[in-house]
């Protein structure tokens, strides 16, 4: 009698357990099955919408040249270069397009290609995005021996170099044994005879480093000769066969006044803020390009080389074609000019450009304005590229769109 009890009370217990596998165990299994079929699905489009940026040249394939950029005239969204047969490189043109302001907030001055255009021509109309491309690695300089004043440092000051410069993965670790070149470029007044024909000259000097067990390499070159008015560093850092570069004011920031660097196939463009301060002509004295293979000379100017501003001055932009210049993959340009500036004399003054690639990466930031919702699943693809023969790291996110 009790044996058949136990029996009975014993079939109870499997019968509810059976139940309740049923009722709650098995719809959390299919609950997750689906999310992992829907994070599957999202991670397909986010794959196919990636490959058809990097991997197709769009229509017209050379969509990102010209002097007057219309985004209506993109029929099919794709970054590769139209040129070459190499996978995963791409046009530098299309991708300055989708940069939309410089880094002082004024719109590109060569045109911008909104996300919402890319959004309709992928087919993306269902998900939200975000586009990156940045530098593969983390490059940083420290000033150990700043001005005491930036915007006004001394000779002796302009003369020292010391810079801790560090080099970690873009998840924070340091990266020992990069090569750090340090290529440093000055403004040197010459002073000509009884006063006349004074001039600047654009020179720079080399050091080269290794960084050490954290990640870090001083550069500490002699002085430099003469008398510097104004300095600036490129710094390029390779790791194993994989480059970048990024580029230091030794005034501590770009002088914001004197005029915005953009590039367009062949084609160089100087543009002016607004009401300028000190509205005073700029005289381009040379134009250099930094490449993969090293610094090329492209220009010195003349007097006819010049922008200022003035509400109604024929010289508030300036632009020149260089031809070949697109197929020397410029990755900076180095702008000497002679100008005022502000709260100071006229003088030799620097600068490079175009922003951020000036900075070691391309596209900081495009996509969708509202950004990813808190909580909304996504999936980030990464892929390596070239871009003017440097290395970039491209970063892509994408989520389902939620509509209330």
């Amino acid at each position: 009698m009790a044996g058949g009890l136990y029996d009975h009370l014993l079939a109870v217990v499997l019968v509810g357990a059976v139940f309740v596998a049923a009722v709650v165990a098995l719809p959390n299994v299919g609950y997750v099955s689906l999310l992992s079929v829907d994070q599957q699905q999202l991670r397909n489009v986010a794959l196919s919408a990636l490959n058809t940026m990097l991997l197709d040249a769009g229509y017209p394939l050379n969509w990102g040249s010209g002097d007057n950029f219309n985004p209506a005239s993109v029929a099919r969204f794709g970054l590769d270069s139209a040129d070459g047969s190499e996978l995963y490189v791409l046009d530098p043109d299309k991708v300055f397009h989708l940069v939309e302001k410089d880094e002082w907030g004024r719109p590109n001055p060569m045109g911008y290609l909104p996300p919402e255009t890319m959004w309709q021509l992928l087919g993306l109309q269902a998900y939200g995005f975000k586009l990156k491309i940045l530098a593969p690695f983390n490059v940083t300089a420290r000033d150990l021996a700043p001005p005491a004043n930036p915007s006004n440092p001394t000779d002796q000051e302009l003369k020292t170099i010391n810079y801790e410069v560090t080099v970690r993965y873009n998840d924070g670790e340091p990266i020992p044994n990069a090569v750090v070149n340090a290529l440093i470029f000055y403004s040197e007044y010459l002073k000509g005879d009884k006063g006349v024909d004074d001039k600047y000259i654009l020179r720079n000097v080399k050091e080269s480093k290794k960084s050490d067990a954290v990640g870090k390499a001083t550069i500490n070159p002699a002085p430099l000769s003469g008398q510097p008015s104004d300095v600036l560093i490129v710094l390029e850092v390779s790791v194993g066969d994989i480059h970048t570069a990024t580029s230091v004011y030794r005034r501590g920031m770009a002088p914001n006044d004197i005029a915005a660097i953009n590039i367009v196939g062949d084609n160089i463009n100087l543009t002016i803020p607004p009401k300028a301060d000190p509205p005073e002509n700029r005289w381009i004295l040379s134009i250099d390009v930094y490449t993969e293979d090293g610094i090329v000379h492209l220009y010195n100017g003349t007097q006819q080389d010049k922008i200022n501003w003035g509400k109604n001055s024929p010289f508030n932009h300036w632009q020149k074609t260089f031809g070949g210049l697109k197929y020397m993959d410029p990755a900076i340009l180095i702008f000497s000019f002679w100008a005022v500036g502000k709260g100071k004399g006229r003088e030799g003054i620097l600068m490079v450009g175009p922003f951020p690639g000036y900075l070691g990466s391309r596209v900081l930031s495009y996509g969708s304005s509202d950004g990813q919702p808190r909580g909304a699943a996504g999936v980030t693809l990464q892929r390596v590229v070239n871009i003017a023969g440097m290395t970039y790291v491209v970063e892509f996110t994408l989520w389902k769109q939620r509509y209330s």
